[in-house]
C-alpha cells in the first residue's frame, strides 16, 4: 500500500466517523434545551428532554413511521401515554413529517418554534425576551424559564386532551383527539354560565351538552352557576373539584405514589387513569359514563347506539351508513324525503325503548298517541317523534341524533317514513329475553356478515304502527276502566261513611253538651271558633239557655232571632263598641269578646288584632277593606308584638 493510498483511506475513515461522534454525543437525555438550541425529528429516539424524577419525557413522538408530534408523555408507562402535544389551537393539526422537522428555542425571540419538513411554522409558544432555557419539570409541565427559573410560558396553561395533577382545565378546556390526531368533536370546558360540562360539537349544525345530565337542571345535578373563577383540577390523591361544585374521586383515592391522568378520550368519555408502577399499565379509576351510548354523537345522525354490553351502532330503518369507516358520520336515508307529505302519504315505524335526545320542535303533556302523531304529520320538519305513556309526553323532533336504545328505557320513537316504505320484519336486532336476565342477545344473521375484517352489522327491532297502536289502545282502555272501577269503589265507601256519620249512631248525633266540651278544647288550642246559626241554635236550645256573660252583658245570642234587620243592627253595635274601645288603648276590653271558659288564657294582643281586623273587613266601602297581603302583614305584626308581652302585664 502506497503512502498516498494510506492517507486517502485514513481521510475517508475520519470523515465517516465524524457524524457518529456527533450522534453519539446526542444520545444522552437532556435536562433542558438552551436558548438557540433545537431538537431534530430524525433524532427522536435519543434526543429528548427528561424530567428530574424521570417520570416524564418530551420530544418527537412517533404516531407512524412518517408522522410525528412534539409531545410530553409518561416515560415509565408501557404505552408512553401522551399528556400534551404542541398545536396552534385546540382544533389545529398537531402532526409533522418524519424528515426535516425541528423544535427550537428561538435565539432571537425566545419562543419555542415547531417547524415542518418544508420550514413551515406549525406551532410556536409566546415570545419570552428573558428566556434562557426550556425545561421539563417533575409535574410533566414543559416550561420556558428565565435565568432564575421563573416561568415565562408553560404547557400547563394550554392542555390538549389530558390533565395532570395540579393542572387547571383552563379557558379552552380539553379537546379530544380525532382521526389522524386532528381535533375531535368532544370538549371538556366551562359553559357560558360557568358550569363545567362535556360538550359534543361537530363544528357546524350540532352542539349539545351531555354531562352533567342534560335532563336535569343545574341544581338537580348539584352544580352551581355564574361562578366565573372557572377553576377545576384534581390532586395527586385522585380527588377532583371544580368551582361549580363538580366533584368526583378515583376508586383508589389516596393511594400513595400513584401516577394519574384525566383524559378526554376519542369516544367522548372522560376517564381518570391510574398507573400500575410494576406492570407499567393503566387502569380506569373513574369514568363519566359506564354506558357509552349516553354520550352524544357516538353513532352520528339517523343512527342508534346499542349497548350489548359494548357499544354498537345501527342505522335507523330505511337508512344506510354514510361512511363505512366512520360511524360519527352517521347514516343517510334510502327513501325519498317525506317532509310536507299528508297523512295518507306517510306512516310511522315504531322503535321501542328508543330515544333521540334533543332537537325538539316542541313538547307537550297529556296527549294521546294519535294526537302526538298528528302533530308530527302536520309539521313538515318533523322526522320522528317520541311518545311516553303515563303523562302522555310528546316530543316531535327535527333531527334523529344522539339515538340510543336499551331495555327499560322509557318511551317509544316513531320514525316518519313514506307510506310505501317496506318495514323490515325479519333479520333484525331484537331485545330477546331469556326469562331470567332480560339482557339483549345478538341474532346470528348470516347476511350481515361482511367481508374480511368487517364486523357483523346490527339491526333494530321494529314493529308496525298498526299493531303497536292496537296494543297501546288496549293498555290505555285497561287503565281507564281500572281507574273508573277504583273511583266507584271509593265513592261508595265515602257515601256509606257519610250516612253513618250523620245517622243517630254517628258522631254528629251526640248530645250538644258533649259537643260543647269538645269545642271548648278546640277553642283552647286554636283560641277562636266561628259558629254557624244552626250551631248556636242547637247549643243554646233555641236561644233559651245562657252560655256566659262578660263586661258587655249576657251572651245568649238572642239578638239573632230578630232576623236579618236585627242581626245587622247588633253587628253595627258590636263594631261600634270595638272601634270605641280600641281608641282608648289597652287590650282589657278584649276579654269581653272572648269566651269566659278560656279564663283569660289566650293571647290578648293577637285577639285585639283579630277583632280590629274583623271590623276592617266589614267596611261598607270595599276599597277600604284590607287585601290578603295586608291581612298577612297585620297577623305577622301581631305575632311579633305579642312576643314582647306577658299575660301578667295586661
Amino acid at each position: 500500500m502506497t503512502a498516498a493510498t494510506a492517507y486517502t483511506l485514513l481521510l475517508v475513515l475520519t470523515v465517516l466517523a465524524l457524524p457518529r461522534v456527533g450522534r453519539a454525543a446526542a444520545q444522552r437525555d437532556r435536562d433542558s434545551l438552551p436558548r438557540g438550541s433545537s431538537i431534530a425529528v430524525e433524532d427522536h429516539a435519543s434526543d429528548v428532554l427528561v424530567s428530574p424524577n424521570g417520570a416524564f419525557a418530551c420530544g418527537f413522538h412517533a404516531v407512524s413511521p412518517t408522522v410525528f408530534t412534539f409531545s410530553v408523555w409518561f416515560a415509565r408507562s408501557a404505552d408512553r401515554a401522551v399528556v400534551w402535544s404542541a398545536a396552534a389551537s385546540p382544533t389545529a393539526r398537531r402532526v409533522v413529517h418524519s424528515q426535516g422537522s425541528r423544535l427550537a428555542l428561538d435565539g432571537r425571540r425566545g419562543a419555542l418554534v415547531l417547524t415542518d419538513y418544508d420550514g413551515e411554522v406549525v406551532w410556536n409558544s409566546t415570545a419570552g425576551d428573558g428566556a434562557a432555557r426550556a425545561r421539563l419539570r417533575e409535574t410533566g409541565n414543559l416550561a420556558v424559564e428565565d435565568v432564575r427559573g421563573g416561568v415565562l410560558w408553560q404547557s400547563f396553561d394550554h392542555p390538549t386532551d389530558t390533565l395532570l395533577p395540579a393542572q387547571s382545565v383552563g379557558a379552552n378546556g380539553l379537546v379530544s383527539s380525532g382521526r389522524l390526531l386532528a381535533a375531535g368533536h368532544y370538549g371538556f370546558r366551562f359553559s357560558d354560565y360557568a358550569m363545567l360540562s362535556l360538550v359534543y360539537d361537530d363544528g357546524g349544525q350540532v352542539s349539545s351538552i351531555y354531562w352533567p345530565n342534560p335532563y336535569f337542571s343545574y341544581w338537580q345535578n348539584s352544580r352551581k352557576i355564574y361562578n366565573f373563577s372557572r377553576q377545576a383540577e384534581f390532586d395527586s390523591s385522585g380527588h377532583f373539584l371544580a368551582s361549580d361544585n363538580a366533584t368526583f374521586d378515583a376508586a383508589d383515592l389516596g393511594a400513595a405514589g400513584v401516577r394519574r391522568r384525566l383524559t378526554l378520550d376519542t369516544d367522548g368519555n372522560l376517564r381518570l387513569y391510574s398507573l400500575d408502577a410494576r406492570g407499567k399499565t393503566w387502569s380506569v379509576s373513574w369514568m363519566a359514563f359506564p354506558n357509552p351510548c349516553i354520550i352524544h354523537g357516538v353513532c352520528g345522525a339517523n343512527a342508534v347506539c346499542l349497548y350489548t354490553p359494548s357499544p354498537s351502532c345501527v342505522c335507523a330503518p330505511g337508512h344506510e351508513r354514510a361512511d363505512r369507516s366512520d360511524w360519527s358520520r352517521g347514516c343517510r336515508p334510502t327513501f325519498r324525503n317525506s317532509t310536507g307529505a299528508g297523512r295518507d302519504q306517510v306512516k310511522f315505524v315504531e322503535l321501542p325503548h328508543t330515544d333521540f335526545w334533543g332537537f325538539d320542535l316542541n313538547n307537550s303533556e297529556f296527549l294521546s298517541l294519535d294526537a302526538c302523531q298528528a302533530q308530527c304529520v302536520g309539521e313538515p320538519s318533523c322526522v320522528v317523534f317520541q311518545y311516553k305513556q303515563g303523562k302522555g309526553e310528546c316530543y316531535p323532533k327535527s333531527l334523529m341524533f344522539n339515538g340510543r336504545t336499551f331495555p327499560g328505557l322509557p318511551g317509544t320513537a316513531y320514525l316518519k317514513v313514506p307510506a310505501d316504505f317496506d318495514v323490515p320484519e325479519v333479520n333484525v336486532y331484537q331485545w330477546q329475553t331469556d326469562g331470567i336476565s332480560g339482557l339483549a342477545t345478538e341474532e346470528d344473521i348470516a347476511r350481515c356478515q361482511g367481508g374480511a375484517g368487517l364486523q357483523p352489522e346490527f339491526l333494530l327491532n321494529v314493529t308496525s304502527t298498526a299493531r303497536a297502536s292496537s296494543s297501546q289502545r288496549k293498555s290505555l282502555w285497561f287503565y281507564f276502566y281500572g281507574f273508573l272501577s277504583a273511583f266507584l269503589v271509593i265513592e261508595v265507601f265515602v257515601i256509606a261513611f257519610g250516612c253513618w256519620l250523620f245517622s243517630k249512631k254517628g258522631i254528629l248525633s251526640r248530645p250538644s253538651e258533649l259537643l260543647a266540651v269538645e269545642e271548648g278544647y278546640r277553642m283552647i288550642t286554636s283560641h277562636f271558633r266561628a259558629y254557624s246559626y244552626s250551631e248556636l241554635q242547637r247549643a243554646t236550645r233555641k236561644f233559651r239557655t245562657e252560655i256566659g256573660h262578660g263586661g258587655s252583658g249576657r251572651r245568649v245570642s238572642d239578638w239573632v232571632v230578630n232576623g236579618a234587620q236585627g242581626l245587622e243592627t247588633d253587628v253595627r253595635t258590636v263594631v261600634k263598641m270595638i272601634v270605641d274601645k280600641s281608641k282608648l288603648g289597652g287590650v282589657g276590653w278584649v276579654v269581653d269578646l272572648v269566651d269566659e271558659r278560656l279564663d283569660g288564657e289566650f293571647n290578648h294582643v293577637q285577639a285585639k288584632m283579630i277583632a280590629q281586623l274583623a271590623v276592617s273587613c266589614l267596611e261598607e266601602d270595599r276599597n277600604r277593606r284590607p287585601g290578603m297581603k295586608n291581612v298577612v302583614q297585620m297577623l305577622i305584626s301581631a305575632d311579633d308584638e305579642s312576643r314582647g308581652h306577658q299575660y301578667s302585664d295586661i
